[in-house]
């Protein structure tokens, strides 16, 4: 594989997936469904070693993705070209999955994926003045000079992604357990920030 100009920090997770067998390596319940072998990785049957598949990946982050000296966070002089986004992906498990974007006029758009309260698009307007507190929670947190991403070598978790430009400037950050990767704690404000101020977590809200 040539990642030529790339950072590549590899992760082993083969140790640790989630192998489905049927027929006489796993019962099947009343509703039809196999059920999941009790059972992980190296494995044996009868005495003898059993084949298995390993699983392995890979986050490729392009170089230089931390700038060298501090970037002041621009001022914005264009509110209208403002744009902010957030993503949570889905995990080995119930996460909430959906992305919200936010535009400079205050239109918010939702779409709820997975494990939300309200799944499907929907759309609503936020006042200048909750504008004005998300960017600066991008601010307090010295957005422009942070990583391009944070990836903890933990398996089956959340990511969440986050994005924000205006004036033709731009920065996106992604956060995979980034906590514990150095990532600032001042970025999962910024995520809530998003969450609060834009309204979705009405919707992500599950009754």
């Amino acid at each position: 594989m040539d990642r030529s100009g790339y950072t590549v920090i590899p992760g082993l997770v083969g140790m640790h997936d989630h192998l489905y067998y049927t027929d006489s390596y796993a019962l099947q319940g009343a509703d039809g469904k196999t059920g999941e072998a009790g059972y992980s990785l190296p494995r044996s049957l009868n005495g003898q070693p059993v084949a298995d598949l390993v699983r392995e990946s890979v986050t490729i982050l392009p170089i230089g993705e931390r700038p060298e000296a501090h970037v002041p966070f621009p001022e914005i002089h264009d509110w209208n070209s403002l744009r902010i986004t957030l993503s949570r992906s889905g995990c080995y498990g119930m996460c909430s999955t959906y992305e919200i974007e936010i535009h400079g006029d205050g239109s918010v758009l939702y779409d709820g994926q997975a494990y939300v309260g309200t799944t499907g698009k929907q759309k609503v307007q936020i006042s200048h003045v909750s504008l004005v507190k998300l960017v600066d929670a991008f601010r307090k947190v010295d957005y422009f000079s942070l990583a391009a991403g944070y990836a903890s070598g933990v398996t089956d978790m959340p990511t969440y992604v986050t994005s924000i430009a205006f004036d033709g400037v731009s920065k996106s950050l992604l956060d995979y357990v980034g906590r514990e990767a150095g990532m600032p704690p001042r970025v999962s404000d910024v995520e809530a920030a998003i969450d609060q101020l834009s309204g979705a977590s009405n919707w992500v809200r599950r009754k």
